[in-house]
């Protein structure tokens, strides 16, 4: 079940339904399994930002496009309050973690106090199991309109322009971040970019030796500006939850470390992403349509079959 169009795919339009109904299926299935449930919710996000990456690269030839991304979007949003204080605790333990040597935990002790009452909030608030069986409706419907699927175009003329496009936003949010360098920019630049890297990752059998290289920068990438928006955010509930924690100097701590920690984050990004984007969007569609054709083309089976299946690591 990985992520990808293969050469055995008849068309475009059977290969982007193969991957859609292929995607949903193992979420359900984790879903009514009722295996751990914070697993399942995160699996199911995840599921939910590829789907939308998937419509995003044939969009100008799907019809379909605003209903799927808009669905898959709110359905991921339906679980994001379940994943909220897990990942608050996790970024100040990362936080305190990188700066031990020069910021005594103890110190922070309020903080963490803080934030456990901020879960047990949450989670008086929070039955993940109800958003999980709405999930799994909303999916069971999603499931049923991607078997009928339809696009207006075949082969490359189904899948560049779209590529394209995700391509030139990500250039154009790279700029915005470069010109205002604030959490909000480099979020959309994080966006733009993991759509660009869903991209390639479905389009790896182009030339797997070069384009696996490419999700691994882009895995980098997201990596990098994920931990920066879990800053972003977690510095945010600090500061609007400020009577929850009893030091201010605690939280102008936090908050300094955050900042801190972020512009580490950038000054370790920038080198990826200027490689990531080095191409204009009109280079790039040509390149990789050029591989396109090389890939159709070629009579070698044996590599096909050995390319459907690589094993790929899922994320």
């Amino acid at each position: 079940m990985a992520y990808r169009l293969r050469r055995t795919d008849a068309s475009v339009e059977k290969a982007v339904r193969r991957i859609a109904l292929e995607q949903i299926d193992r979420e359900i299935a984790k879903i009514e399994r009722d295996e751990d449930r914070a697993e399942v919710i995160h699996d199911v996000r995840l599921c939910c930002k590829k789907m939308r990456g998937l419509v995003r690269l044939i969009r100008p030839a799907f019809s379909g496009y605003e209903r799927e991304n808009s669905d898959f979007r709110d359905t991921a949003r339906l679980l994001s309050g379940s994943r909220d204080a897990k990942v608050l605790h996790d970024t100040f333990e990362m936080l305190v973690g990188h700066y031990a040597d020069e910021v005594d935990s103890f110190v922070l002790a309020s903080i963490r106090k803080g934030l456990d009452a901020l879960g047990a909030i949450d989670s008086a608030a929070a039955d993940p199991s109800l958003p999980l069986e709405k999930a799994r409706e909303r999916l069971l419907a999603a499931r049923e309109r991607a078997a009928h699927w339809k696009l207006d175009e075949g082969g490359w003329h189904a899948l560049g322009p779209g590529l394209a496009k995700t391509y030139r936003r990500a250039c154009q949010a790279a700029g915005e971040a470069r010109r205002h360098g604030n959490a909000i920019a480099y979020h959309d630049l994080r966006k733009r970019l993991k759509y660009h890297w869903y991209h390639t990752r479905l389009l790896k059998p182009l030339w797997p030796e070069v384009l696996e290289v490419r999700v691994g920068v882009g895995r980098q990438i997201s990596d990098l500006l994920g931990l920066h928006h879990d800053l972003y955010v977690f510095e945010e509930r600090v500061a609007q939850n400020a009577r929850v924690f009893a030091s201010g100097l605690e939280t102008e701590v936090v908050e300094s470390l955050c900042r801190r920690r972020r512009k580490e984050l950038e000054t370790r990004a920038w080198p990826l992403i200027g490689r990531m984007l080095a191409q204009s969007p009109a280079a790039l569609e040509e390149y990789w349509g050029a591989l396109w054709t090389v890939w159709r083309e070629t009579d070698d089976r044996s590599a096909a079959a050995a390319a459907d299946s690589e094993a790929e690591t899922e994320d």
